[in-house]
Parts: structure tokens; sequence; C-alpha cells
């Protein structure tokens, strides 16, 4: 009977060492969980994410983040699937992301009409139609308006990052904010690589035949008048004057490439604004634009140095599309000179 009580107390003696043995364990793994915890709270804090998930899943299709516009702090999907936007389709596009609708305008941009399939149209550039953007059930609306009551109109809708036109002064400026926006950035950087690559191209070979001192504006034709730009406002502008680095007229650079970005201009004052090369918007009712004997008698008209621009094409200026102009116009140039050389 000793012996079997001995045999007991040793068997109580393990199984307690056991239990304390498994305890510890338990408090082990506690510990470490609650560090990964610590941690991931602390990463999440830093990328400005809070998931608002509250189903027992690993669904994180209700994951927010902050994210500081220029009209203040917005709070938006991590990852948007249902983007609404009316003129930043280019830069969405160019990071790999399509909207589900946009405004058709900027649907119909010749330079990413071939990406645009599947993307509805929410009305045009005047009009938006907000039962056109509620049937989308957009989860994000990126616009550029400045109306006060279509952006309240947006904001019942889905959040709304308000991006006013003009934000951004340059390709690379705009492609890394919408990388931001986007939460891509490594995406931007990417397309941001084939641009530089494909504008030093253009640029190199603009310079085998245009000499640094040689000037260029950009004028549009009226019926009555002209109207000159800059280089943040569409008609080639960032093209010409931004990617290409082509020289403008000081005059232009005083009054046209600041806050202001254009100017009418009288037919008897074009010569002032008129550099040695001049690109020339022009609609299908003015096509091969003749003039009268004031514009007859510049330089550029002489010389055969006025490159003719379509308005449907030329009058957008998103980073795709001063990508594709900038090409465009360095071929015009380079195949202007070889005519004029004959």
């Amino acid at each position: 009977m000793f012996a079997a009580k001995k045999r007991f107390s040793g068997l109580l003696f393990m199984l307690a060492i056991i239990m304390v043995l498994a305890a510890c364990s338990s408090g082990t793994g506690s510990t470490a969980t609650e560090q990964t915890s610590a941690a991931g709270t602390e990463s999440t804090t830093a990328s400005s994410e809070t998931n608002t998930d509250t189903s027992s899943g690993s669904d994180n299709s209700n994951a927010t983040r902050i994210y500081k516009s220029l009209s203040g702090d917005v709070e938006i999907p991590a990852e948007p699937k249902r983007i609404v936007t009316d003129m930043y389709v280019s830069d969405l596009l160019a990071l790999g992301v399509k909207p589900v609708g946009a405004v058709q305008y900027y649907l119909e941009n010749p330079f990413y009409a071939d990406q645009v399939a599947g993307i509805e149209s929410i009305g045009d550039r005047a009009a938006v139609s907000m039962e056109k953007v509620i049937a989308l059930n957009p989860d994000l609306i990126i616009t550029y308006s400045d109306q006060a009551s279509e952006i309240e109109s947006y904001q019942k809708i889905a959040p709304t990052v308000v991006i006013p036109y003009g934000t951004f002064t340059n390709v690379h400026d705009e492609i890394r904010g919408f990388g931001e926006l986007m939460n891509k950035s490594e995406a931007a950087e990417a397309w941001l690589k084939t641009y530089d690559e494909r504008i030093e191209a253009a640029r190199a070979k603009v310079k085998t035949v245009i000499k640094p001192e040689e000037t260029f504006s950009i004028l549009e034709v009226s019926d009555k008048s002209y109207y000159g730009y800059g280089d943040n406002f569409g008609r080639g502008g960032q093209a010409v004057y931004r990617a290409l680095q082509l020289a403008p007229l000081e005059i232009t650079k005083k009054e046209l490439m600041g806050d202001t970005q254009w100017k009418e201009i009288s037919r008897e004052v074009v010569g002032d604004y008129a550099g040695d090369h001049i690109f020339l918007t022009v609609g299908e009712n003015n096509k091969n634009y003749q003039g009268d004997s004031i514009w007859k008698s510049l330089p550029a008209v002489k010389n055969n140095q006025v490159y003719e621009l379509l308005e449907d094409r030329y009058w957008y200026f998103d980073p795709i599309a001063s990508q594709g102009q900038a090409e465009e116009f360095a071929d015009m140039i380079v195949e202007r000179a070889e005519q004029n050389r004959k």
C-alpha cells in the first residue's frame, strides 16, 4: 500500500510539472501575440490606415486610410475597387487602375483610346449625371470640380477627393501624386521611368534640327483674334515647353507661364507673341489657316515653321497625352526641317 501511494504521489508530481510547463508555454504564446499585434498597430498608424472591417474573416475590403488632400483629410478605401472620376482617367490608367466611370470628353482622348473599354460615361463636362454616378456604386470619387454643390453631391455618394485643375505643374509631380493617392508609388515610378526614356529620345531627335536660341509659341486661332498659351493649359504646352524643353519667348514666360496660362491676343499684335516656330491650334472650320497680311508677314509663316494642331487631339493635357504629343511634335519638327532643306 505504501508502494502504491508512493507511485501515486510520483504521478501527481509529474502531472504538476506538466501543468506548469503548459502554463508557461501559454504565457509565452500570449506575449508573442501581443507583440505582433502592437507591431501591426504601429505599422497601420504609420501608413494612415484604419481597418474598419468587423467581420471574423480575413477579408479587408472595408479597410480605410486617411488621405491628406488640399481640402482636408479624407477617409478613403485602402484599396478602392470602383472609382469614378471626371478628368483624371489618364493618371489612373498610367498606374494600371481602370475607373468604372468618367466624363465622356476624357473617354474620347485619342492618346489612350485603346484602354477605356468598359469605362462608363457619367455625362459631359458641363453636366455630370449624378444618377449615373450613383448607379455605378463607386467606393471613391476623384474630381477636379470647384463647384461646392457638385462636390457635396459627390460626397453623399462616396468618399470624394478634390484635386483642383492646375494642382500639379508637371507630369512627374502629377503621377507621383496619384501614386500616393492610390497607394501605388512603385507603379508610378515605373511609369515615369518609361516616360523619361521616351521623352529623352524625343528631345534628342529635336536637337538634331533645332538650335537652342530658336523660340516656340503656342497659339490658337478664332474668328476675330488669337489666343496664346503657356506651359500648363493644354494645346501642347506641357509637351512643348516642359517635355521637349523648347524655348518660349520672353513675353510668353512673363505673361503666360505663371498663374495666368492663356490670353486673348488681337490680330494687330500677334507678332509680339509669335516665335520662330508656332504650334497653331485650329478647328475643322479653319484648317490650313491662311490668315491676313499681318499673319502672312510673320517669320514663322514665311519660313514654313507653323505646325497646325487639330483641337480635338491637342486640347488634352494629361500625362499620357503629353507623352504622346511630345513624340508627335518631335516628328513634326524633324519632318518640317527636312522639307525646308529641300
